[in-house]
């Protein structure tokens, strides 16, 4: 075990941040932690970096006494010397430095008058040794290669650590924490300053790594990519859930389910339980009207199991619909002091109900013509004009259509200040601001309530036409997904800056690519052009090589018939490994189908206890209902293996 929490609390103040926290990182795994803003999965890495201490619990540490080689990424950490950026990433080898070092102070003192050679040339071998065992003769160029995949020139190499962007800086701290963790790798948002082609990279190492990763990512996309499992942070409890990010998804939806049901039966028997004490308490039952009364103070309620609390409502209103085209694009270009960035766009339309992304790579000016078609800037060449009866709104990740003056409240009350205070409050609700949330200052709010805020302000306008500049910067997983589905159900059309793959998925039905001076338009959303957005160039040269290979429709030189079938003495081959793999599957089928009987016949039974059960034995009560609970999640996860083994017997039987 490289590091463990066990049953881990800790507080800050009167928030309770960890309850009861438990987590162990074997070997070669790969963890993805999830969990809302602010749930805790920065003060988890802290804690087991000994930068924290836990209140109660137990933790153990991975530490170099340990002898495990840990690399650790945080977008708040700091270069630790005052050199080049290569510099900076081989600090990662402190030890293997220090050898090098003394290496070249012991081959000094060998050309010294006076010396014990022999004692100097042990001790020059011992270093040596070491130095070859921590891999001391490839360290630099293994620094050099992850540079380079993280998007660093040959020539930046040499440049100043403290010149750099803060982008570029972090860039740097993520190298050198990957050079670090040999054994361990702590990842806290590592994907915040990559380009897709660096993103990429980073996907494909960490699935190549033997290192154990924990990874804390607000990127599903990269989840599904690298995660072997799941830890969630939710209301400072964990739970841990085998598979990637969308394998989680299935599960937490199962158990929710499950969870309204067990909630929906307590309500039901409470309900029961207080109209019978209501009717008896002071007639001739009153002795087990009361006995159901005490039960009733002492029965451990079930929190309702709200979905809203794992996504929030937006709701965009359109003032009005719009015409079918919603903009126009005419020999359009933007750049900056008179210099394009890319070449004139002809003539492009986009239509009522589109949802169309612009991608490429950082600097290309896609934020920019957003600005453009924004009128923030103007146009270097060309125009654009809105389409008959559209209502433009533009929400940028600097979130200017805040006042800086006014509080949450105050924000939403400019936009209608004729509507009741309940109204606003309710509204403001559906965007997680309640109680005193309401009177913040905008000037105090984090990122993501800025986000948060502004679309709220959008949707308060009514538009019908969207502009959204990175519109998941900042935002857990639980807002990104709300922010899709709120893209998805509007029925205006959308212009959508992202780098955000899961988004570009869901929501894009088109593609604007600006990329070497060029902006190219296709239809279709991100999975049917993944090589293309990604600049993966390779990968779509042979997916171009592939399509001229298909056969092409052209007069045969001779007509072929459809061979018929004719007796022969030789039978065709049995495929054994086909026959193999339909036996196992079979099994597994009618494993899975023993198991779900067996499941459904053990609650049935349970069922037939709990009506018979004495209600005011609430202990007793409590306990089957426990056993209920855990019996009904079993059967779910019974019937999903049942249904997953069925389908892929069926797709073993067709091939």
């Amino acid at each position: 075990m490289l590091a463990s929490l066990n049953h881990a609390h800790l507080s800050f103040g009167t928030q309770e941040v960890l309850r009861d926290v438990t987590w162990a990182l074997q070997e070669d795994e790969c963890w993805g932690v999830i969990g809302r803003n602010g749930a805790g999965k920065s003060t988890l890495f802290k804690v087991l970096l000994g930068e924290l201490e836990l209140d109660d619990g137990t933790v153990v540490r991975p530490t170099a006494e340990r002898g495990i080689r840990m690399g650790h990424y945080a977008q708040d950490l700091e270069p630790e010397t005052d050199g080049s950026i290569l510099e900076e990433a081989l600090a990662a080898f402190g030890e293997v430095e220090s050898l090098q070092h003394e290496m070249r102070e012991l081959e000094h003192r060998m050309a010294e008058p006076g010396i014990d050679l022999e004692e100097v040339m042990n001790r020059y071998q011992k270093v040596q040794e070491a130095f070859d065992r921590n891999d001391g003769f490839t360290i630099r160029a293994r620094a050099e290669a992850i540079l380079f995949a993280l998007g660093f020139a040959p020539e930046m190499l040499e440049k100043n650590v403290h010149e750099l962007s803060g982008g570029q800086k972090s860039r740097v701290m993520l190298a050198k924490a990957v050079l670090q963790g040999q054994d361990l790798l702590l990842l806290d948002e590592p994907t915040n300053h990559l380009d897709l082609p660096s993103l990429r990279w980073l996907e494909g190492f960490l699935n190549d790594t033997k290192a154990t990763v924990a990874v804390i990512s607000h990127d599903r996309y990269f989840l599904d990519r690298v995660a072997t499992s799941i830890l969630e942070i939710e209301l400072g409890r964990s739970r841990v859930y085998e598979g990637n990010y969308t394998e989680f998804i299935e599960k937490k939806e199962q158990e929710l389910e499950i969870a309204e049901r067990h909630y929906e039966r307590q309500q039901d028997y409470i309900r029961q339980q207080e109209e019978y004490i209501r009717r008896n308490i002071a007639g001739q039952n009153t002795k087990i009207a009361r006995g159901r009364r005490t039960h009733l103070s002492k029965l451990q309620r079930l929190d309702q199991p709200l979905r809203d609390r794992r996504k929030i409502k937006f709701q965009f209103t359109e003032t009005q619909r719009s015409g079918d085209t919603a903009l126009v694009m005419d020999d359009v270009t933007v750049g900056w002091d008179g210099q394009p960035l890319f070449e004139p766009i002809d003539h492009f339309q986009v239509k009522r109900g589109q949802k169309l992304a612009i991608v490429g790579l950082n600097g290309t000016g896609k934020s920019t013509l957003l600005k453009a078609i924004a009128e923030e800037i103007p146009f270097i060449t060309g125009g654009a004009r809105l389409g008959s009866q559209v209502k433009l709104g533009y929400f940028d990740q600097h979130h200017k259509n805040l006042d800086a003056r006014n509080t949450v409240y105050q924000q939403i009350q400019a936009v209608i200040p004729m509507a009741p205070k309940q109204d606003v409050l309710g509204f403001l609700a559906k965007f997680q601001f309640r109680g005193d949330d309401v009177d913040k200052p905008v000037t105090v709010l984090s990122g993501g309530e800025r986000a948060r805020l502004s679309v709220a302000t959008l949707i308060r306008e009514g538009v019908n036409l969207l502009l959204l500049d990175e519109p998941t910067n900042h935002m857990d997983i639980h807002s990104m997904e709300a922010m899709e589905d709120t893209i998805l159900s509007f029925t205006g059309a959308a212009i959508i800056v992202t780098h955000d793959r899961y988004l570009l998925g869901r929501v894009a039905d088109s593609l604007l690519r600006v990329h070497d001076n060029k902006a190219e338009f296709r239809e279709g959303g991100y999975e049917e052009h993944q090589a293309w957005v990604d600049l993966d160039i390779g990968q779509e040269a042979e997916a171009d090589e592939a399509e001229e290979e298909k056969p092409k429709a052209k007069e045969p030189s001779k007509p072929k018939e459809t061979p018929k079938p004719q007796a022969s003495s030789k039978s065709a081959p049995i495929d054994k490994e086909k026959q193999k793999t339909i036996r196992r599957l079979e099994r597994k089928v009618g494993e899975a189908e023993a198991k779900v009987t067996e499941m459904e016949g053990k609650l049935a039974a349970l069922g037939q206890e709990l009506a018979a059960m004495d209600p005011t034995d609430w202990k007793a009560f409590n306990e089957k209902l426990e056993i209920q609970k855990t019996l009904e999640m079993e059967l779910a996860y019974a019937m999903t293996e049942w249904e997953d083994a069925q389908n892929a017997l069926e797709e073993a039987q067709k091939a």
